[in-house]
């Protein structure tokens, strides 16, 4: 029976394996490559005032000192997962924000006689704030009707959390090399910061099976998993910009992978199997806990590589963009160290907490935007966008995961479009954009975590899991305002 000790707790961990936590994806931010209507979120040139540019070799354009201020005023978010829980028990995740984005400082040497471009800036992205809840309580047959004949009385409670926060301290430099091409670095030091959370208890009250029998045992299986870390690192853009005429131009941008300078990560788990009957005879009572603290974090993002086109003409610019993410291998974000988990530790139980890694796995991703701006009258402008926000999520569109334990870092795994319409306004001393975030995504592969429709002693209680439809709907109001010097 020793065999079935270690087996069943890895069992009902695997489970969870499938944890997921808009956050498996790159271009959920406005301040990016494709956030044309930003100030300054474009590859190549579209005639924005001085303000930090997401490619470096922009900055030669800033004609004078500015600084600037854009975020969002509002935004609301909803996550949706249809019978996420079994048959109408919906998990949804809905919440509201005001969040300033991206605060810049941007100062030109040109009239110091130095041919260069200084900007700094604090950029910070609430990449996913996301909690759910649900709890069954039914009568239902649940238990072997061998030992506790009828329905019992069941409850199922489940909650889930995953929040993500991602704050940059940027420095840029754009320097011209002749008239038409200019080149840029901006140096990036980040921290991010991560907490997890998956908490499930299914218990079954047995039915009196004699009339001797006074209190009814309780058969239970809970597990509960939280992960937190925090992280700090640095990376590096290096564009370039070339004007090919005065209505045409490219620019091209490397960004490096992120290197990791510090971090520490905390992981507390318990699993609890009560009463479960393998068969009318035997009863499994299973304990297992750890809880570990200052362990390494390793997060990592990929090399990209992005191109951009802006078409200027009279009233307006078009402008495309594309940038490529390469594939990250499996790793682990969080590694338990060896321990005991499973109790009593007799020694043999260590393996068990490799079942509590906090993994990570990406496939390559292309993503494209489109944006165009049109002259309405005087120096007021209209803008629009459109960017598609692929998913990275191995096991989507064919791709297999090769991690078959521990936790999954993401949550929302499905592809996004984003939109932004609005208009800008330009005075002398200063320059203001008000507008709209459209954002929306949706899958039907869904893959369920627990299923509570069936939930008996062969599946842990647990039900079978089956994939259902969910998606992400995301609205804002959104302002930036830039000050002349």
């Amino acid at each position: 029976m020793r065999f079935v000790y270690l087996l069943l707790p890895a069992c009902l961990l695997a489970v969870f394996t499938n944890l997921r936590a808009q956050d498996a994806n790159y271009w959920s931010a406005g301040y990016g490559p494709a956030g044309y209507f930003m100030p300054g979120s474009v590859i190549a040139q579209n005639r924005d005032s001085g303000v930090l540019f997401y490619n470096p070799a922009l900055l030669v354009n800033t004609a004078g000192s500015t600084s600037s201020l854009s975020g969002t005023i509002y935004q609301w978010q909803s996550i949706f997962m249809k019978d996420g829980l079994g048959t109408g028990l919906h998990l949804r995740s809905q919440g509201t924000s005001i969040v300033p984005m991206v605060a810049s400082h941007a100062v030109p040497f040109i009239k110091k006689k130095l041919p260069f471009t200084l900007a700094y800036a604090i950029v910070h992205t609430p990449v996913i704030d996301y909690g759910v809840s649900q709890q069954k309580d039914v009568v239902q047959d649940v238990l072997n009707n061998s030992y506790s004949p009828g329905a019992e009385t069941f409850i199922g409670q489940y909650k889930s959390a995953n929040r993500v926060d991602h704050t940059s301290f940027q420095l840029a430099d754009g320097m011209r090399l002749n008239k038409r091409i200019s080149v840029g670095l901006t140096a990036e030091a980040f921290v991010r910061k991560q907490s997890t959370t998956v908490d499930y208890v299914g218990r079954a009250i047995m039915n009196p099976a004699g009339p001797d029998t006074v209190l009814a045992p309780i058969t239970t299986v809970s597990e509960n998993y939280t992960a937190s870390y925090h992280q700090a690192g640095f990376r590096v853009r290096a564009g370039l910009a070339w004007e090919l005429s005065p209505s045409h131009h490219v620019g091209f941008l490397v960004t490096t992978p992120t290197w990791k300078v510090n971090g520490k990560g905390t992981i507390i788990s318990n699993v609890e199997i009560s009463n479960l009957m393998v068969t009318p005879a035997q009863a499994i009572n299973i304990l297992a806990s750890t809880r570990q603290s200052s362990l390494k974090t390793n997060w990592k993002n990929p090399l990209s590589i992005a191109a951009g086109y802006t078409y200027m003409h009279q009233r307006g610019q078009l402008y495309i963009c594309a940038e490529y993410f390469a594939p990250v291998k499996a790793y682990q974000v969080l590694k338990p160290k060896p321990a005991a988990f499973i109790r009593p530790d007799t020694g043999s139980s260590n393996a068990a907490a490799s079942m509590l890694q906090l993994n990570d796995e990406r496939r390559g991703v292309l993503n494209v935007g489109i944006g165009a701006s049109y002259r309405i009258m005087g120096s007021t402008l209209i803008f629009a966008s459109l960017r598609t926000d692929f998913t990275y999520d191995k096991g989507i569109n064919g791709d297999v995961r090769t991690v078959t334990e521990g936790y999954k870092v993401n949550t929302t795994d499905w592809d996004m479009y984003h939109a932004q319409v609005g208009v800008s306004m330009r005075k002398k001393r200063y320059h203001v954009r008000a507008g709209l975030l459209l954002s929306y995504g949706s899958t039907g592969r869904y893959d369920q975590t627990i299923n509570l429709d069936h939930p008996d002693e062969d599946n842990f209680l647990l039900g079978d899991p089956q994939p259902v439809n969910a998606r992400t709907i995301q609205a804002g109001a959104l302002i930036s305002y830039i000050h002349n010097f």
